[in-house]
């Protein structure tokens, strides 16, 4: 008799007991769409756009929508592989719009095949207007996604790198009242680099005017877009938001930086990736066993008290998007994460 109650109990704890070979359910995932974007009178593009697991199959989940453009010699999958957006919008439940320049040559329209190497047209004054163009398709790209699933109009939110950066720059200054925020990453001023003031792109903005914040995001070390382009993307949005706010350079967005913080490097176990191959350029973070760079963000804050304009400076940091996968192309794995950055940044700053 004791025996089999001893039985009994031993089979009731292992029916309380998971099996140790029993797989753990996979994380739902979600799903990178592919398509081609055309409409009459604009320039047709393609695109990659991701739907996180939470909104597959629920059209009508109010959801935020991220554009991110990417840079000259990329393409959409390399920018959703390098980038890493696709597992923060699977966290954070947002779409990511990725358009994707083209290389195909012969098009009628004016630099329309992307120069040979996938560049947005930043440079080109028939790219720099709201009525035509790049910023005219991108922005009806971006209003196709708002009525296919129910996007929150007041957190569609922009960035871009290099090339990207700067057809960012021109949307958020043609387009004030569709885009909530922008974040230029290795970018310059409006009107390929020579706003410096800021008043093109308020004038740009014309009766929409409004302060559009702005996160730019620069490496101290870039070979391609150094410090004093990406400095002119600073003071050109200074600039355009001081006069967006009340239509008067008064200095409500000033100039000196209203707050500092600093950030240190974060040491890692061991070297790590040098950002050889790949079309990479040289880190040093990998080489020196960094986590993470030091880097600094300075923040203009506008008469509200809000931050108008936020530059990161990532000490050491090359040509590159932080805190990537190095799957992809102009990519550094060592942090600090861009796209945390950014959609920090975003989640403060909605539209109303």
């Amino acid at each position: 008799m004791r025996r089999l109650l001893l039985l009994i109990l031993l089979a009731l704890l292992g029916s309380l007991v998971p099996s140790a070979t029993a797989a753990p359910k996979p994380a739902p995932q979600g799903e990178r769409q592919h398509g081609t974007f055309s409409a009459p009178g604009l320039v047709p593009r393609a695109f990659a756009l991701y739907v996180p697991s939470s909104v597959a199959g629920k059209p009508h989940k109010k959801v935020p929508l991220l554009v991110y453009l990417h840079g000259c010699n990329q393409n959409a999958d390399d920018a959703a592989v390098g980038s890493r957006l696709e597992a923060l919008a699977e966290e954070k439940g947002l779409l990511v719009l990725f358009p994707q320049q083209t290389r195909t040559t012969g098009s009628t329209y004016p630099l329309a095949d992307g120069n040979g190497s996938g560049c947005w047209n930043w440079f080109h004054p028939d790219h720099q207007t709201r009525e035509a163009g790049e910023p005219a398709t991108l922005a009806a790209m971006t209003r196709d996604v708002m009525s296919r699933f129910a996007v929150d109009a007041d957190r569609v939110w922009l960035a871009g790198v290099s090339a990207g950066a700067d057809m960012a720059t021109i949307l958020a200054a043609t387009h004030p009242d569709l885009y909530a925020a922008v974040a230029p990453i290795a970018g310059c001023a409006y009107r390929s680099c020579s706003d410096v003031a800021g008043t093109g792109a308020y004038a740009a903005m014309g009766e929409r005017a409004r302060v559009v914040p702005t996160l730019v995001i620069q490496g101290s070390a870039d070979m391609v877009n150094n410090a004093a382009m990406g400095a002119t993307a600073v003071s050109q949005w200074v600039g355009t938001n001081d006069r967006a706010d009340d239509g008067a350079a008064n200095g409500s967005v000033p100039a000196a930086p209203t707050s500092v913080t600093t950030h240190p490097a974060v040491q890692g176990t061991a070297p790590g990736d040098p950002c050889l191959g790949n079309s990479r350029l040289p880190c040093a973070g990998g080489v020196l066993g960094l986590t993470s760079y030091p880097y600094t963000v300075s923040r203009h804050h506008g008469a509200d008290g809000r931050s108008a304009v936020e530059v990161v400076v990532i000490h050491g940091a090359n040509h590159a998007y932080t805190g990537g996968d190095p799957r992809g192309t102009f990519v550094d794995p060592v942090g600090p994460s861009m796209g945390h950055l950014m959609l920090d940044f975003f989640a403060a700053h909605p539209l109303r």
